[in-house]
């Protein structure tokens, strides 16, 4: 017992140590309890994460800094043994997370980050609502991590960024192997190398702007077409209480990454369309109000083109809007409403029948200073649920969540 101890303060002194140089220590985590859900002709039960995987998502993050250098490492524990699932790609269990990077500062103005990023800089996000439980039907779509601007420097690689004067960044992400496998400068400069830049103009907002190179394509004529995307975004944050956001990813060319409708059983078709984003969030007191506008424009028609129609290859048009609001009360409760809907060409490139969806929730929350526990209830139209239903039958759920931030 006393080796216990002796060897649990001389962590405890390595720690503190650790924090008075500018190391830090966090962790957050959290889970879906299904209480009942409807599958089939059954109610079910299960556990899993807001975005499908296994549950409960537990992790250690580590990071450090100076002036001059920096790190951040995390370590993500995904409900299970790792070694159970070794062979899937979802989920492994003991894992690295989202960051296992260094960055340095040779001088104050730049900033080089090297390995798996996940640093967000510049991402324009709109989460809230369902997107922090179970992601169903039209929230999953609707994906909300850069919503108005993508993230540009994120991924494995290098990014070197540089802040020239006062709220001015400009920057690269470069796409790296981390395993020393080569790749031609072109593939990567030309064909995967993120540019951007973007100016914070004081007591008004943010301008963003970024060119996202890509790989080689095909155009609806099966030609390879080398193409990028042009990404803009505006921040408004000039009136009190409101954060609005609009942005745009456009493609250079209308590409498709997979065409192939010679099976009419199990066509493959996916293109890169022109996406316009909005979102705006008003605070006031206890009451957060959220809207978020989605479109996808010219992009296919699986239904029409299926049928021969080449017209439905391009022009069509997919939206999607959600609306919610938080209020808090000051006990440390708080309730949630969020409500979306998105046309079958959103959800799922088809005009097809019983293709839309509309999606709804509500619930409420007890939280406490490291964390919360809630319940709610989720309904998706069409079958758009986590599990099977028959005939697009109505999805429904009644979730618990547990969540830890410390």
């Amino acid at each position: 017992m006393k080796k216990i101890i002796s060897v649990l303060t001389g962590l405890a002194l390595v720690a503190g140590a650790a924090m008075a140089d500018g190391i830090t220590f966090g962790s957050w985590g959290r889970g879906l309890w299904n209480v009942a859900a409807n599958s089939g002709d059954d109610v079910v039960t299960d556990m899993h994460q807001s975005w499908g995987g296994l549950a409960p998502r537990t992790g250690i993050s580590v990071s450090g800094s100076t002036e001059n250098v920096g790190f951040a490492v995390d370590m993500f524990a995904n409900g299970a043994n790792g070694d159970k699932y070794k062979d899937t790609e979802i989920t492994k269990g003991i894992t690295i997370g989202d960051n296992a990077l260094i960055w340095v500062k040779p001088i104050e103005q730049i900033k080089i980050v090297a390995g798996k990023k996940d640093q967000n800089e510049l991402r324009g996000d709109a989460a809230f609502g369902l997107w922090n439980w179970d992601r169903i039907g039209a929230v999953d779509k609707m994906v909300l991590e850069g919503w108005t601007f993508p993230d540009v420097f994120d991924g494995d690689g290098v990014a070197v960024i540089a802040y020239p004067v006062d709220g001015l960044t400009v920057g690269a992400g470069i796409p790296l192997s981390l395993e020393g496998t080569g790749a031609t400068l072109e593939n990567t400069y030309a064909h995967g190398a993120n540019y951007a830049a973007a100016y914070a103009i004081d007591g008004v907002g943010t301008i963003k702007a970024a060119y996202m190179t890509k790989a080689t394509a095909k155009d609806s004529d099966l030609k390879d077409k080398d193409y990028g995307v042009i990404a803009a975004a505006f921040d408004l944050t000039m009136v009190d209480g409101l954060y609005a956001s609009v942005g745009a990813q456009i493609p250079t060319a209308h590409v498709f990454t997979s065409l192939d409708l010679k099976n009419p059983m199990n066509p493959k078709v996916t293109d890169v369309p022109t996406v316009v984003n909005a979102y705006a969030r008003y605070s006031l007191d206890a009451l957060a109000v959220h809207l978020a506008v989605g479109t996808k424009l010219n992009t296919f028609d699986e239904k029409k083109a299926l049928k021969g129609d080449d017209a439905a290859l391009d022009g069509q048009v997919g939206f999607a809007i959600g609306a919610g609001a938080d209020y808090s009360l000051d006990n440390g409760i708080g309730f949630f409403g969020d409500v979306r809907y998105a046309n079958g060409i959103y959800m799922a490139n088809t005009s097809a029948d019983k293709s839309d969806c509309l999606t709804f929730g509500l619930g409420v929350e007890k939280n406490f200073s490291n964390g919360k526990i809630g319940i709610a209830f989720e309904g998706a139209t069409n079958g758009k649920g986590r599990y099977t239903y028959e005939d697009n039958a109505f999805a429904w759920e009644i979730p618990v969540k547990v969540e830890y931030l410390f």
